[in-house]
């Protein structure tokens, strides 16, 4: 099972980003479940309770799907740079990938542009999930090596 997290932090974005993480999985027939959190920094504690209660064999890979906006103060970088890192320590902890779809932009516009699946950037949610899978299939080979 693929546990997908959303930030509902700016969620007309991250909807988006779920929709086409959602896209891509259902088109490989991969089922998902979606939980939502306040904002970017709170997803790796969700993240850890619920490997904690679900036993981390249980989950096969996590799509972690939010929006951080620059603002005038340095808290953008201390979100950013601290999702990333938790994030990162999760994955390695718990031994089943985490792809990162944590926006991270200078206005709401570049936020936007990186949700259109027909857009310059592409649906990053969707882009997301397609790295997890990419991740899953790599991990599988490695096993069986």
């Amino acid at each position: 099972m693929i546990l997908i997290v959303q930030s509902l932090w700016n969620e007309a974005i991250t909807e988006k980003l779920v929709d086409g993480a959602k896209s891509f999985l259902k088109s490989k027939d991969l089922s998902c479940e979606v939980i939502q959190v306040p904002g970017a920094l709170e997803m790796a504690t969700a993240i850890q309770w619920y490997a904690n209660k679900k036993t981390p064999a249980k989950i096969s890979g996590v799509i972690a799907c939010g929006t951080v906006i620059k603002g005038d103060t340095y808290h953008f970088e201390v979100v950013a740079n601290e999702s990333a890192r938790a994030l990162t320590e999760l994955s390695l902890r718990y031994d089943f990938p985490i792809t990162n779809a944590i926006l991270t932009v200078y206005q709401i516009e570049q936020a936007v542009e990186r949700t259109n699946q027909e857009g310059k950037f592409g649906n990053k949610g969707f882009q997301s999930a397609e790295a997890l899978v990419d991740m899953l299939q790599l991990k599988e080979r490695i096993s069986k090596s």
